[in-house]
């Protein structure tokens, strides 16, 4: 009997040996490379972003050598990066990740952003003033789903594994 409850003592200390070396999933809620993978490896000369563009990165907290082209419609190109933890002073902390859209001369306008923690309730959606030709970074194994969402717009392909563009010219 003594050596039944030995090798139970000695199992349940094995047991809970094993669950003090079990470990806590690595929160990436905030990583950007979950959403943008490029982003795990150097940047390329097709990710850097024009000169022209540069200017619309104004206080954002982009670092530009950390761009990357996501895809691009009939005359935008389409980028996207990770930017700091607070864009404006009225908008909420945290970490955020970005669409620059830009022309075919070169030239950037506008940036849009969404923090990366709310990512997963609709990615992020960037369109232009006319609604002809709009970029959708969406939850990585979602772009089936979210085309399915925009079916009725018409115009809408998928240019990457989580990547949405519409043309509709």
């Amino acid at each position: 009997m003594g050596l039944w409850l030995g090798t139970g003592t000695l199992a349940g200390a094995v047991i809970l040996g094993a669950l003090a070396v079990a470990r806590t999933p690595e929160d990436r809620s905030e990583d950007a490379s979950r959403i943008i993978e490029s982003l795990t490896r150097p940047q390329q000369e097709a990710d850097k972003l024009p000169a022209g563009a540069l200017p619309a990165l104004g206080g954002l907290g982009i670092d530009p050598s950390q761009t990357r082209l996501l895809g691009h419609s009939a005359t935008i190109t389409y980028y996207g990066a990770p930017a700091g933890e607070k864009l404006t002073p009225s908008a909420p902390p945290g970490k955020t990740i970005c669409i620059i859209p830009v022309a075919a001369n070169g030239e950037g306008r506008s940036v849009g952003c969404t923090l990366l923690a709310s990512f997963e309730s609709y990615g992020l959606k960037i369109e232009n003033p006319e609604r002809t030709e709009a970029g959708w970074l969406v939850v990585p194994a979602g772009a089936e789903t979210s085309l399915k969402s925009v079916r009725n717009e018409g115009g809408w392909t998928q240019q990457a594994p989580n990547f949405l563009v519409r043309n509709n010219y």
